[in-house]
């Protein structure tokens, strides 16, 4: 490297499309065909803290107990957090209930309409493909 450029950050601007397979797992299949086949939200029970979280996952994410057991959480529950995306619409965390952590997903209306505990519920995809968003997004109100 030439000495005149140590230490000097050199940026690029520019965009990379990546074309991905993810596997999802045992466990991460179940929550996405709970989605896709019965509109129904997962989240993993851990046997020994007694966490419920969503969405499922292989293991507590507080302990690391595998977490193989699923129960049905939702399909309302409260926003607890939320932010507009320019050009995105407006995301928050929704603490489903029945469920110890949020998920983050896609608020459905006006921006001005949010607050924290405000209540939301699920509006499924009428087309289902095995995906998370088979959840079109949440809607104010009750469950």
């Amino acid at each position: 490297r030439h000495p005149a450029l140590r230490g000097v950050a050199v940026i690029v601007q520019g965009s990379i499309r990546l074309t991905f397979t993810y596997a999802a797992g045992r466990i991460g299949s179940r929550f996405l065909s709970g989605l896709r086949d019965s509109r129904v939200i997962l989240g993993a029970h851990c046997p020994r803290c007694e966490l419920v979280v969503c969405p499922a996952r292989a293991f507590c994410p507080i302990c690391g107990t595998d977490t193989a057991d699923l129960r049905e959480v939702g399909p309302g529950g409260a926003v607890e957090a939320w932010s507009g995306v320019p050009g995105r619409g407006t995301y928050g965390m929704i603490r489903l209930d029945g469920a110890d952590t949020a998920l983050v997903h896609h608020l459905l209306g006006d921006a001005d309409l949010w607050e924290s505990g405000t209540r939301v519920v699920a509006r499924f995809a009428v087309k289902r493909t095995g995906s998370i968003t088979d959840i079109e997004g949440f809607e104010r109100g009750e469950s």
